[in-house]
């Protein structure tokens, strides 16, 4: 089986590569800046169908990793509704199986330029592609997130200084989230499903740093509730000054609730996700 992975160089599609090579699949690598043997993608750029049907022959299977949390308006339509519903109108006509990854609960998400992006997004896959099938993550750990360090780092500290107003998530490790996809492009009933990847466990922002904390060998922490709006100024001064992981956006995420169905990993790959105790064991 011979899987296009978009956005093969990125966090995400980093991990998908490696549990499709250990599977025996072969991978070809959509990236910006292409070298031998990878395909130059650009989705900022490579918005129309005709882009996309030559670059499907010979594959088996397509799995789009490509987001971006911070940008212009303009870039953030391109990226998550232009190029992704393109690449889902050329799998339907060439019926190649095309898995999207998007973001969880987006019928109540806020009214923000990357949220109302996404959304965008998926109606135009469903409107072009009836068969794709669009996995909804919730928070993902990866010890190579560039998020994740941070995270790791902030629950070394003896005192957390977090939101006051946060909404719970349920993690799920990378490594989970990609055996999630191959699974589902693999499969026949997948087709058309909106998959929700998720932990088997709900929690507060305030507890998963606990529990990475705990799983570290460190004592629990003192949380210090700050007042949103404080946050927020905070993370906007950081943006100021480059920073890429502490921005205003990141707030928006974590105001936003990552929860879902927590049976349908286990329904999907016949297991449960693996706990966040266990995550940087993995």
């Amino acid at each position: 089986m011979k899987i296009l992975i978009i956005g093969a160089s990125g966090f995400i599609g980093r991990h998908i590569e490696h549990a499709c090579k250990a599977q025996g699949f072969q991978v070809v690598r959509g990236v910006r800046n292409a070298g031998p043997a990878e395909i130059d993608c650009d989705l900022v750029r490579d918005t129309d169908k005709t882009v996309w049907l030559p670059r499907l022959i010979g594959i088996d299977g397509v799995i789009n990793c490509v987001g971006l949390l911070h940008a212009d308006a303009e870039t953030l339509q391109a990226v998550h509704c232009d190029a992704p519903a393109a690449i889902a109108g050329a799998c339907a006509a060439a019926k190649v199986p095309f898995v999207h990854i998007s973001v969880l609960g987006l019928d109540h998400a806020p009214d923000t330029p990357y949220f109302r992006s996404k959304q965008r997004g998926d109606e135009a896959i469903r409107a072009v592609n009836s068969s794709a099938i669009i996995v909804r993550p919730s928070l993902v750990f990866g010890a190579d997130s560039p998020s994740s360090q941070l995270l790791l780092l902030q629950a070394r500290l003896p005192v957390f200084f977090l939101p006051a107003d946060t909404r719970p998530v349920a993690p799920i490790h990378v490594d989970d989230l990609a055996a999630l996809c191959l699974c589902l492009i693999g499969t026949l009933r997948a087709y058309g499903c909106d998959v929700d990847g998720v932990g088997e466990t709900e929690m507060s922002i305030a507890d998963y740093m606990q529990k990475l904390r705990i799983a570290g060998h460190h004592a629990e922490a003192k949380v210090v509730p700050v007042p949103n709006h404080w946050m927020r100024f905070a993370l906007s001064a950081t943006a100021l000054c480059g920073a890429k992981t502490l921005r205003p956006e990141a707030l928006d995420l974590m105001e936003h609730p990552h929860t879902g169905k927590a049976s349908t990993f286990a329904r999907w790959m016949h297991r449960p996700p693996r706990p966040v105790e266990r995550f940087q064991a993995a």
